[in-house]
């Protein structure tokens, strides 16, 4: 994990995977209330791609929608929806495919096996820094083969020493 720069600083756009949610359980549960609390109290939005919010059952043909704990956090503030990315973006497209071809290498599965949400955490990261909505990005997941290969496709990408991926099960640990 690079450590180039303090993730608590001003500029830090915080990108978070289905896995950091489902983590911390139900709305009710110490962990969801302890990173509800540790996203206000440091006044930070997480972002979360379009997919991460589907599989969180924000999709309103899974769910009624407004009674998810996911569309709870983002009418409180504290999360928000990026976003489909731009495909068209030729630096979107080819960090996503380095991220997919980086996690079927390092996990020994086909590149068609590897889950379109974790290249859309890196598509999300790539967006906002190249749009300048961040200078830096953390990349919350529990998925170490995803965090890792996020952040070498981003720096491979023209985004060195601007990423961080930061294990959401160490974080949720952190914070309660």
């Amino acid at each position: 994990m690079s450590e180039s720069f303090d993730p608590m600083q001003e500029g830090v756009v915080w990108i978070a995977d289905t896995g950091l949610f489902v983590a911390c359980g139900r709305q009710q549960n110490n962990k969801y209330t302890a990173l509800e609390r540790f996203a206000q109290r440091n006044d930070l939005s997480l972002v979360i791609p379009q997919r991460v919010y589907d599989e969180l059952g924000g999709a309103p043909d899974r769910s009624t929608p407004g009674q998810t704990p996911i569309n709870s956090a983002i009418d409180a503030g504290w999360v928000m929806v990026a976003d489909e990315p731009d495909y068209t973006n030729s630096t979107v497209s080819k960090v996503m495919d380095d991220v997919r071809t980086f996690i079927a290498q390092s996990s020994n599965r086909r590149e068609d096996q590897i889950e379109k949400a974790d290249t859309a955490l890196a598509a999300v990261a790539a967006e906002r820094l190249d749009a300048g909505d961040g200078e830096f990005a953390c990349v919350v997941t529990t998925d170490i083969d995803a965090g890792e290969g996020i952040v070498t496709a981003l720096s491979r990408n023209g985004f060195d020493d601007r990423v961080q991926f930061k294990n959401g099960f160490e974080l949720i640990e952190e914070i309660i």
